[in-house]
């Protein structure tokens, strides 16, 4: 059973994710910003790592980084709504920072889990397993 490790400031996507990730067999772990993901992160070994840009505390950016640097070859999507400078500018940021795959929000949860199966199957396949 894959483990997602979802990190979002927003109670209802979290909550709708998640739902639908667990309704598909999915394991799913819940992080509000990017220290509580680091923090779960020590004890807990997760498949991939979905995280938003903008949040409190610690943003994605930093997240992505600080994620590079103790799990290097955990797969990672970013996904964003905006900000001061857009969407796609964020987007293209986290992926030059080790962001595997970068989607726009709002997005739909089968998108989600579709892009993120194929992410784990393509790390497994190229020998980087949990």
């Amino acid at each position: 059973m894959p483990k997602f490790l979802l990190v979002d400031d927003n109670e209802e996507l979290l909550e709708v994710q998640s739902a639908y990730l667990e309704a598909h067999e999915q394991e799913v772990f819940l992080a509000r910003n990017g220290r509580e993901a680091l923090r779960l992160l020590q004890c807990e070994q997760v498949d991939i790592l979905v995280t938003d840009v903008i949040m409190p505390e610690m943003e994605g950016l930093e997240t992505i980084m600080a994620v590079r640097q103790t799990h290097p070859h955990l797969p990672i999507i970013v996904v964003s709504g905006g900000g001061r400078i857009g969407a796609t500018d964020y987007l293209t940021m986290a992926k030059s920072m080790g962001a595997h795959s970068a989607m726009s929000k709002p997005i739909a949860p089968a998108a989600l889990l579709a892009e993120a199966r194929f992410l784990i199957e393509k790390f497994r396949k190229n020998g980087h397993p949990r």
